[in-house]
């Protein structure tokens, strides 16, 4: 299927399925493969047969709305394009945000993890995980902060691990080059997605449920060190860059000691994202910065130089549907936080802060184009103020 006619096409399934799953390919044409393959396991109950095969392909063809087609032993979707891998993921990512907000958060969450983990998952047993690989060539600073960003829309972050290998000794020596594992808690998906698994993949479905009563002497992840923090790392100091053995020691030192204490365990996704833009993103307001000074606007926390601001929705969706992403927040002041809500302030005032944000955050911009054009932006994002 050519690409375009693809996103044109595409649910949200197979949108996620593709972010997810999709590998770049030469044969035979130019493209992109969405591949699940699997094997027998010591774990399994019974032996894989066609008729398995054939079963699961049905299943995933009716879960993706795609047609897959089994090769051997694979389930494979082609999808013919030329474009580079950061741009292809961009522009599903982006599909994927267009069409993730006409569904609640808990469903959205849920087919983010079915879609990575049914296809190519798979259950480590001793270390409480089910785990699957990213495939080295598509891994990039891009397809990991887009990764970041659609992650944050998981209801219990503390479940998601990443397990790069660049520090590993095996990795090092290139004895053992590994890919990057994506990871969710094995206890956890067990408990939450087993039944729906086996709506994509009876046989993986089997292997969980045979095994019950192993997982289910395991753990569900409590502990505050979070993914994002880790994926983070892994973009800025390890991906794709060479290190001498004392830089490789310090790094390892370094990332025993990623923790973020200001999110309790029982936080809610949307109070963790809250949480990282308060810590990570510049303290400056959106709407003002290029007339006032912030200590003019703000005061200071006790004992700490960071100011006060206010984590704002550019758009504010209706109160039944809060999409909370990354790139629809941003810092503002408490002045113009307060002067953001519906009917507050004048219209004009209202629009010029407005306008301020698309210039001074252009994430927040490209976020909201997905939902408008530019010449309605300002417009699109006043109407909905609450």
């Amino acid at each position: 299927m050519d690409f375009n006619n693809f996103l044109n096409k595409a649910t949200l399934n197979a949108l996620l399925v593709a972010f997810a799953n999709a590998k770049p390919i030469t044969k035979p044409f130019i493209g992109f493969v969405i591949e699940s393959s699997y094997k027998n396991s010591a774990y399994s109950p019974i032996e894989l047969t066609d008729d398995i095969y054939q079963q699961n392909n049905q299943l995933l063809s009716q879960f993706t709305n795609l047609d897959f087609q089994l090769n051997g032993k694979k389930h494979q979707f082609f999808i013919q394009s030329d474009l580079s891998c950061d741009d292809f993921f961009a522009l599903v990512y982006k599909n994927i945000l267009i069409k993730g907000s006409t569904i609640d958060n808990d469903e959205f969450s849920k087919l983010i993890l079915l879609s990575f983990f049914a296809l190519r998952g798979s259950p480590d047993f001793k270390l409480n995980f089910y785990s699957l690989d990213l495939p080295r060539q598509i891994v990039s600073k891009n397809y990991l902060d887009n990764l970041f960003k659609l992650s944050t829309n998981v209801s219990d972050l503390r479940q998601l691990n990443l397990n790069f290998r660049e520090l590993q000794e095996q990795f090092i020596t290139g004895e053992n080059e590994r890919n990057t594992q994506f990871r969710i808690n094995l206890r956890y998906f067990y408990d939450n997605f087993s039944d729906d698994l086996a709506k994509i993949n009876l046989f993986k479905s089997n292997i969980l449920k045979h095994n019950a009563n192993l997982i289910k002497t395991k753990n569900i992840a409590q502990e505050s060190r979070t993914f994002i923090e880790r994926l983070n790392f892994y973009r800025d100091n390890v991906l794709n860059q060479t290190k001498t053995q004392h830089e490789i020691e310090q790094l390892r030192k370094n990332l025993g000691f990623i923790y973020d204490d200001t999110i309790d365990e029982k936080t809610t996704r949307n109070q963790g994202i809250v949480q990282y833009v308060r810590a990570y993103f510049p303290d400056e307001c959106a709407c003002c910065k290029n007339q006032y000074n912030i200590k003019d606007r703000s005061f200071t926390y006790r004992h700490s130089d960071r100011y006060y601001l206010e984590v704002h929705h550019v758009i504010s969706f209706a109160s039944d549907r809060t999409l909370d992403q990354i790139d629809n927040l941003v810092k503002v002041c408490p002045t113009c936080h307060r002067a953001l809500s519906k009917n507050r302030a004048d219209e004009q005032y209202q629009k010029e802060l407005i306008s301020e944000i698309l210039i001074n955050a252009p994430k927040a911009k490209e976020f909201c184009l997905n939902f408008t054009d530019e010449n309605d932006c300002i417009q699109f994002i006043y109407d909905r103020l609450r």
